[in-house]
């Protein structure tokens, strides 16, 4: 197997792995966020559960302020862990996406030809009477 398609086939099973981390993370969020939303629409009327299901940062910035006199300690923990985990994920996912590209040699060649222009026009500047 050439490196370039072992690089593509690494790459596909990160994806895959990283797809199904989100999946995991996106239904415990989901999960959590529908706990805050019982305690905030039982603690605080419908009008600021409204608001918790329009702007999630409010139910979670909420559900914070609230987790020791509610019992909500765990389930902010664990949605805190999931926001964490994604951004984490996104990370991984770009960094995989950027090796896929950087081993590709098409990328490559491109890559070599945009440096040599650049290297080109900074010798021109260099060379040119100010």
């Amino acid at each position: 197997m050439d490196p370039s398609a072992q690089t593509a086939a690494t790459a596909g099973i990160v994806g895959i792995i990283v797809l199904v981390a989100f999946a995991a993370i996106a239904i415990i969020s989901i999960v959590c966020w529908i706990k805050v939303l019982i305690a905030l629409f039982k603690k605080e009327g419908a009008g600021l559960g409204i608001l918790g299901i329009l702007c999630t940062i409010y139910a979670f910035i909420w559900g914070w302020m609230k987790s020791t006199e509610l019992g909500l300690k765990k389930t902010m923990i664990w949605w805190t862990l999931c926001v964490v985990g994604s951004v984490v994920l996104w990370v991984v996912a770009a960094a995989s996406m950027m090796g896929v590209a950087a081993s590709n040699p098409e990328f490559q060649k491109e890559f070599q030809k945009a440096m040599e222009e650049a290297q080109t026009k900074a010798r021109e500047q260099q060379a040119a009477p100010n």
